[in-house]
């Protein structure tokens, strides 16, 4: 079984781990590629979802948005917040 690619992901340790740490909080995954989406690393409902997100972030999100690779998602959230710089 080949597994798909996850270099995105892994420029940004760091901001997933904060991701996991205060969104996905009661998820786990042990591999996540750079096509994975939100929907394929957690069981929550898209509401609970941008609930979390929104409260975290302090920033508006849409189901449309959640459905775009996890790396991508990340990185929008984290665009502009001064707390992490990221990497191109």
């Amino acid at each position: 079984m080949q597994l798909s690619s996850d270099i995105e992901m892994q420029k940004i340790p760091e901001l997933t781990q904060e991701f996991f740490e205060h969104v996905l909080y009661d998820e786990d995954p042990v591999f996540i590629s750079d096509e994975a989406t939100i929907w394929d690393v957690s069981m929550s409902t898209g509401e609970e979802l941008i609930g979390r997100i929104s409260q975290y972030y302090k920033k508006p999100i849409s189901v449309d948005e959640l459905a775009q690779p996890l790396w991508k998602l990340i990185r929008q959230l984290n665009e502009g917040s001064g707390r992490h710089e990221l990497i191109s």
